[in-house]
């Protein structure tokens, strides 16, 4: 196969690598090591209950009334038969520094108990003055 021949063959090969990593924007969120640890013993609530999505939104949902474009998203990013990873992303914060929060949040399901158990969470920034605003960071906002 001479050199002509290969280029159609490089060419189909980026094209998949570039639909593969495409299509899988969450691994940014499922990364633990991107999030900055909280320690549970200090997250005042019970991290303790029968839906995950639940215990999060009650441990670091919005309580307030917000008169901005304040959006919280809730989902299940990673799900397995007794472990669960929540991403709890709260958007257009009314704050003039923090833009957004987002919260990973790793549950596993007690079956003595029947319940699931907060086990990890972690927290993100994403900061208005900062030269990437769109990006998450573990940096105070500026």
């Amino acid at each position: 196969m001479d050199r002509k021949d290969r280029l159609p063959l490089l060419g189909l090969g980026l094209t998949i690598s570039l639909i593969l990593v495409g299509c899988n924007p969450s691994d940014d969120a499922l990364e633990k090591s991107r999030y900055q640890p909280l320690n549970l013993a200090e997250i005042k609530g019970k991290g303790i209950g029968d839906d995950p999505q639940a215990i999060a939104l009650d441990l670091f949902g919005n309580k307030e009334t917000v008169e901005s474009e304040f959006t919280e998203e809730i989902k299940v990013i990673d799900q397995q038969a007794f472990e669960k990873i929540v991403i709890l992303t709260q958007m257009n914060l009314p704050d003039d520094k923090i833009r957004g929060k987002r919260y990973r949040l790793e549950f596993k399901f007690d079956q003595s108990t029947g319940k699931w158990n907060l086990k990890e969470a972690g927290r993100q920034q994403s900061c208005y003055k900062s030269e990437k605003p769109k990006d998450w960071t573990i940096e105070p906002c500026p």
